[in-house]
């Protein structure tokens, strides 16, 4: 199910999304399409990273927000000097998690 959304952007912007169009060989309502997942894949990572680093959330529950696997994350958190804290708790789910994926 697909849904219209109407937006008033810049003049900066709009050429921004002709110049990925003409990049990408795209019409431009699949331009903006790709560059909103783009976008909010970008902002979920960010939001599970801040989780993960305020203590709000686990490692595994990051990887999920973020829509990324535990591996990805892991590398992200790497990459960005985060100290990742694995605690009994953080396996207890993890394997809860992969039993009710295998169901």
């Amino acid at each position: 199910m697909q849904k219209t959304v109407a937006a008033r952007i810049p003049v900066e912007l709009e050429e921004e999304i002709f110049r990925f169009m003409k990049e990408e060989g795209l019409d431009k309502s699949t331009a903006i399409r790709r560059i909103l997942e783009i976008g909010v894949g970008e902002w979920k990572r960010r939001r599970a990273i801040e989780l993960y680093r305020s203590g709000k959330v686990t490692l595994w529950k990051a990887s999920q927000i973020g829509g990324v696997s535990l591996r990805e994350m892991v590398d992200e958190l790497n990459r960005l000097r985060i100290i990742t804290h694995v605690t009994a708790k953080d396996i207890e789910e993890d394997i809860e998690a992969a039993k009710r994926a295998e169901a």
